[in-house]
């Protein structure tokens, strides 16, 4: 008696999707048909790899990037011979999503958002934005990061207002004679300022809470060190200890790269109020040291600081409305007039608060839970949802809170390759 096929679906066709259904059809001991749920008329872009603008680059080089963890330059090689370009390059974030492309083997594509999802006796129903429904053995949830909040000091949402800046044409229409204000100084405000600018603005404002920039990467990377990080620390003495390697290492960067793969082993150790000490004092320092703007872009953005064409102002926005000449806002403690508004904050960190419509009726139909602290979905270690007896699994940043780091290709890698011993082992994949 053998082991027979199961039909999954996968929902969503970004990066997370796509890493799912490449491992999933090489590595299933059966054969498995998939179905990738995906609005978007193109796998594997999704919100980080579907610009097109070729100065947004990816933030980690080819080197580090490949989709199969066991063959680690595979990323680099086929760089090297589509592009030219070098393991230490940092490459457009459309060549990843055509990277990923190349990879996946002929899948369906149904080109409709899922809305909802029923369990049916050890199966599950999903509802399709266009109402017809389709029953899977087994639902793979890949919808990327949670949607950005809409900053509240902004009020409701107008005319002149951004709400999505990787929306096709979101910036084409502004005006360049007036200053435009991003909303955030993380990854999405440096593409959007690099966008502006191309486009011939030079008056943009960035602002956020403490102002702060993402790092920038060396020119050239840091040899690999080794650390032993302490046992079950404090917030507290994590931090101490980290400081005095970065003074004896004379920078931050060496640290945060050999401490990376310990962190999800440090924060599952640690007691939650430690947690929320880390999430308090530590998180946006940590992202701005690890998600890193490339070198390049780091200088682009030094040279319009320096030429007054970007402001960094911390403080945040305080309040903001329409006003006949434009937009008025407090923008740390001064009144500025601005022609529009660009919500740069970033994925939202509430997933109860999340905007994405699945997410949402998940959760207030008790399907799903929130995870630890809010900040994705509630798995166990495998990435199973608790309580849907093996039939829905979830894949990349919504594992949030589960494991601190979950938002980048490397992580989201391992979750993806780790799906088929995951499936079978829990019987996911059963016998004929």
């Amino acid at each position: 008696m053998g082991l027979r096929a199961e039909t999954i679906a996968i929902i969503g066709g970004g990066a997370s999707g796509v890493l799912s259904a490449i491992h999933l059809l090489r590595e299933a001991p059966v054969p498995v048909r998939i179905v990738l749920i995906e609005p978007r008329a193109e796998l594997g872009r999704g919100v980080a790899f579907g610009t097109d603008d070729p100065g947004h680059l990816l933030n980690v080089r080819a080197g580090s990037l490949s989709a199969l963890p066991d063959d680690p330059g595979h990323f680099a090689l086929w760089a090297q011979r589509r592009f030219g370009a070098g393991h230490q390059s940092f490459l457009p974030r459309a060549c990843y999503g055509e990277y990923l492309c190349s990879l996946l083997e002929p899948v369906e594509h149904v080109p409709a958002g899922a809305v909802d999802i029923s369990p049916r006796g050890g199966r599950a129903e999903i509802t399709l934005s266009d109402g017809s429904r389709r029953l899977f053995d087994r639902v793979i949830l890949a919808p990327g990061s949670s949607p950005p909040a809409w900053p509240e000091p902004l009020g409701g949402r107008q005319r002149c207002w951004v709400d999505d800046p990787w929306a096709p044409n979101a910036l084409a229409g502004l005006s360049t004679d007036d200053p435009v204000l991003l909303v955030g100084t993380g990854l999405t405000a440096v593409d959007a300022a690099l966008s502006l600018h191309s486009a011939g603005h030079r008056q943009i404002v960035a602002t956020s809470r403490h102002g702060l920039l993402p790092a920038a990467h060396p020119d050239h990377p840091f040899p690999p060190a080794e650390i032993t990080p302490p046992c079950q620390p404090t917030a507290r003495a994590l931090l101490e200890w980290a400081r005095s390697l970065a003074d004896e290492a004379g920078d931050w960067r060496p640290v945060v790269d050999a401490l990376r793969p310990h962190t999800d082993g440090l924060w599952g150790t640690m007691d939650q109020s430690e947690c929320l000490r880390l999430l308090r004092h530590v998180h946006r320092r940590w992202e701005v040291v690890l998600h890193r703007m490339a070198p390049s872009v780091s200088r682009q953005i030094e040279t319009m600081v320096v030429f007054g064409q970007k402001t960094v102002v911390p403080g945040g926005v305080q309040n903001a409305h329409v006003t006949s000449g434009g937009i008025t806002a407090v923008v740390g403690d001064r009144r500025r007039r601005f022609g529009a508004v660009v919500n740069c904050t970033g994925p939202g960190a509430d997933v109860g608060r999340s905007s994405h419509p699945l997410v949402k009726r998940l959760l207030a139909r008790r399907i799903v839970r929130p995870g630890p602290f809010g900040l994705g979905l509630d798995t166990d270690a495998a990435g199973c949802l608790r309580s849907t007896d093996g039939t829905l699994w979830l894949v990349g940043p919504l594992r949030r809170g589960q494991q601190w780091e979950t938002t980048a290709i490397p992580d989201i890698r391992v979750q993806a390759a780790a799906l088929p011993r995951s499936l079978w082992r829990v019987g996911a994949l059963v016998s004929a």
